[in-house]
């Protein structure tokens, strides 16, 4: 957790030796509008000879909230109540890992279906969906 792979070091035969890694700061934005921040001196070399790619989330798209208008958190999140998804822009809902950042799939599978039924409930005013 907040830690950032920023080399993998090979040897003369192309063999992982080593991963380069970096600490985050989650409390300041980087560059470019990423959610952290590197934090300088906290670079660390880990002997390793094999490496499984588990492969991150930095935020939602950020150009789809500009244009719209959506209201994010400070992780960058889009704002949306837990249970009824909608955001601050009317007809427009929000949820699993663009919502409450990161997280395991059935999360992202519950939260999917419910938003479903909220924008079922919107559209139609009633939901007999489960």
């Amino acid at each position: 957790y907040a830690i950032q792979t920023t080399e993998f070091i090979g040897d003369a035969n192309g063999n992982l030796k080593a991963v380069r890694t970096v600490n985050l700061d989650w409390s300041k934005k980087g560059e470019n509008g990423a959610p952290f921040t590197p934090i300088p001196g906290t670079e660390k070399e880990w002997p390793a000879d094999l490496c499984f790619l588990a492969l991150g989330f930095r935020g939602p798209e950020q150009l789809i909230a500009e244009q719209l208008g959506l209201a994010t958190d400070q992780r960058s999140n889009f704002q949306a109540e837990y249970g009824k998804y909608a955001t601050n822009i009317p007809g427009v809902f929000a949820s699993g890992d663009c919502r409450r950042g990161q997280s395991l799939v059935v999360w992202a599978i519950n939260e999917g279906r419910e938003a479903a039924r909220e924008c079922d409930r919107y559209l139609m005013g009633v939901s007999q969906l489960p």
